[in-house]
């Protein structure tokens, strides 16, 4: 195998888009990566020096989007262009937004489903960004990306992630399994069949040795 410096290459990235309003009230957007769960109900963003950034210090909402295979050049320029030197950016997107029911920010109809946030506590700020820690206070989905049991489906929203190591963007494929559920064939047809638990245990049946046994069954 081949060794490389350490990169945070994480994979797959998000490709997020932060919706916020800007001073005179307009719309804007850019495009994040670096984020991930910190909680059951909330998320966490790394964040530099950004028109989006002042936003923020001004108002602690902002929404999230999930870019697309429908989305992505739009949503790739709002991560290269930036408001301050570009107040029009929005307006070549071509996107539509509404003013959000439950935070003070945009919600861009161009995307099958986002999540309203505040934010809770800022790490590490300093001149160039911080770390946000913010909670979902909603989350909208387009009716059309739904599964039939109601609730968001993936694999019909056509997400993208993004591949830090060649500076790209790749589409999500299909399902191929069931999470909690599919390693189950597993839990004991492994050990089941392997010579070492095959063999009859001598000696005490003390506790310490039924831990031992466990212990590498698990």
């Amino acid at each position: 195998m081949k060794d490389f410096k350490p990169k945070a290459w994480i994979l797959p990235q998000p490709v997020l888009i932060i919706g916020t309003y800007n001073a005179d009230g307009t719309p804007n957007a850019m495009n994040a990566a670096w984020s991930g769960q910190w909680d059951f109900n909330e998320i966490m963003i790394s964040i530099g020096a950004h028109a989006t950034t002042a936003n923020l210090n001004r108002c602690p909402d902002f929404t999230i989007a999930f870019a697309t295979e429908e989305t992505m050049t739009a949503a790739d320029y709002v991560g290269i262009v930036s408001a301050k030197t570009h107040p029009d950016k929005m307006i070549k997107t071509g996107w539509i937004s509404d003013k959000s029911e439950n935070v003070n920010a945009p919600v861009f109809r161009d995307f099958p489903m986002t999540m309203e946030c505040r934010i809770k506590q800022k790490l590490d700020e300093s001149e160039t960004g911080y770390y946000i820690i913010a909670e979902i206070l909603n989350i909208k989905c387009d009716e059309r990306y739904l599964a039939e049991d109601g609730k968001p489906d993936v694999e019909k929203m056509n997400l993208i992630t993004f591949d830090p190591i060649h500076n790209g963007y790749i589409a999500l494929g299909k399902r191929v399994g069931n999470a909690f559920h599919d390693g189950k064939s597993l839990e004991y047809s492994q050990y089941k069949s392997d010579s070492l638990f095959n063999v009859p245990y001598k000696g005490s049946k003390s506790k310490f040795g039924t831990f031992v046994v466990h212990l590498f069954k698990s």
